[in-house]
């Protein structure tokens, strides 16, 4: 039987980023990936400044994506602008942020199969069946999104909790980028629009105890018409989001990152950030186990501070008055870089 040194289930941010760093340490490692093509996702594709700033370290090019200034609407109709470097959007695909990733992880020197699922995992031996191949490995890194295999092997609660929806409309840059809120359909949830280079994403997100996915859908398809936008011919997408945080290290040589460990924020829904913080300092943190995850801690911070927000918002009766209270703020200069610092911080 092959015994593979690192194993990583899920070729997405956080398992392409764990494998490079883990290959330019000079370890043996593979990513399996089920889907054929990596990168493809429902996610709207903004890339925060801390991202930008992360990826550019890593080889992304400079002129990449398209620049946007975000907007929020916390109420009504009233477009509100932050502050214009705190807020700053790179629009990416998440199709080409797979490629690029791809290529780094390749190059450092790890094998990724893609089009080939985990079938089985078996933890106490630490074997996995990939396809028709029976391998063991040393460590296992779960890196396989919201509905992970490694973290349901773990025994771990998997309540999915939040859902996606998104159209990515082609031939069409409408502007500006923006969230907005809508409290009395989407409850703690927010709609988006999202101008890519050759298209619009057009999605929302909620919580699906307050908000049915086929709820969710009409919504978005109720707001696209009021914009005047077409979906005919357009795929919907959906997808559930997985924000309950349960940790990275376990016994056994067993790791978490990205969505599999719940670490995307419940208020904004930022998780390409954290995917790439989590698997490159889970593979520092196998390297030496010493090793303190300090963006790590830091992030979970935020999400802390965002999921107890967000539990507030879920409230019908505090929510008015919550978000009545961040439309004042965000009309005053002084207060729109910390506004926007808060949100986006990482």
């Amino acid at each position: 039987m092959e015994t593979i040194e690192h194993l990583i289930v899920g070729a997405g941010p956080a398992g392409l980023r764990a494998g490079q760093v883990l290959a330019d340490a000079g370890r043996e490692v593979l990513v399996v990936e089920r889907r054929a093509d990596i990168g493809p996702k429902t996610c709207a594709g903004g890339l925060t400044r801390k991202t930008i700033s992360l990826l550019r370290a890593l080889g992304l090019p400079p002129h990449a994506g398209l620049e946007n200034r975000g907007h929020v609407v916390f109420r009504s109709d009233r477009l509100r602008a932050l502050d214009e470097a705190d807020t700053a959007v790179v629009t990416l695909p998440r199709r080409d942020l797979g490629r690029m990733q791809l290529g780094w992880t390749r190059r450092a020197g790890a094998d990724v199969w893609s089009g080939v699922a985990v079938t089985e995992l078996d933890l106490p031996r630490r074997r996995a069946r990939i396809g028709d191949r029976v391998v063991r490995w040393r460590h296992l890194v779960g890196a396989d999104g919201s509905g992970s295999s490694v973290r349901r092997a773990l025994g771990l609660p998997s309540p999915r909790a939040y859902f996606a929806a998104e159209y990515n409309v082609p031939g069409l840059r409408l502007g500006p980028l923006r969230v907005e809120c809508v409290p009395g359909t989407l409850a703690n949830g927010y709609f988006w629009v999202f101008p890519h280079c050759d298209y619009t994403s057009f999605g929302a997100v909620a919580p699906k105890h307050l908000v049915r996915p086929s709820s969710l859908r009409r919504f978005l398809d109720s707001r696209m018409a009021e914009l005047g936008v077409a979906t005919g011919g357009v795929p919907f997408e959906g997808a559930a989001l997985e924000v309950h945080y349960c940790g990275i290290h376990f016994p056994g040589g067993v790791h978490l990152v990205g969505d599999a460990a719940g670490t995307p924020s419940s208020l904004t829904a930022e998780g390409i950030y954290p995917a790439l913080v989590t698997g490159e300092e889970a593979a520092l943190g196998i390297l030496d186990r010493a090793y303190p995850a300090a963006r790590t801690a830091r992030w979970l911070r935020v999400k802390r501070r965002h999921d107890r927000l967000a539990r507030l918002l879920e409230s019908a009766v505090a929510r008015a008055p919550l978000l009545g209270t961040l439309d004042t703020l965000a009309r005053l200069p002084a207060a729109r870089r910390s506004l926007a610092r808060w949100f986006l911080a990482g």
